[in-house]
């Protein structure tokens, strides 16, 4: 017959033995050799209590919303900056009318019609804005307005 104490069904946790208390030996390294120091038993150690949370200091507060101040500032300039070359490089743009040829791209069309300060990605996208194209697929006959050789 199966005591009762070491019959577990389901969550060990349920388990009605107590476990035995961890037993391990400290060893004092070093060359001098094999030096035994007393441990405590588990059982009389109190426990110890959790840290208490630690309170941001405000100068490290006023450090951060700084931070992301300089950064959003960074940001906004860098894109208004951008977006204001982007407008000058697009107003300054003259058109001409092409037939699209079977292996053209919006791609293909825009490297070999660059606008000068405008990348390759840039230069697709106006070329598909300017022609009110839903996609980037192109049908051969088709003709597209797009940027004069200059």
């Amino acid at each position: 017959m199966m005591n009762a104490t070491n019959m577990v069904q389901g969550n060990l946790a349920l388990k009605l033995e107590t476990p035995a208390a961890p037993a391990f030996t400290v060893v004092k390294g070093g060359r001098s050799g094999y030096q035994p120091l007393p441990v405590k038993s588990a059982r009389n150690q109190h426990a110890v209590a959790a840290p208490t949370p630690v309170a941001l200091k405000v100068s490290t507060i006023v450090a951060v919303a700084v931070a992301l101040a300089l950064f959003f500032v960074l940001a906004t300039s860098v894109f208004s900056a951008r977006h204001a070359a982007y407008a000058e490089s697009v107003s300054n743009v003259t058109y001409e009318t092409i037939r699209v040829q079977p292996g053209d791209s919006l791609w293909s069309l825009a490297e070999e019609y660059p606008i000068e300060g405008l990348s390759t990605h840039e230069t697709s996208d106006m070329i598909r804005n300017v022609n009110y194209l839903e996609h980037g697929s192109l049908a051969a006959g088709a003709y597209l307005k797009v940027p004069a050789r200059s």
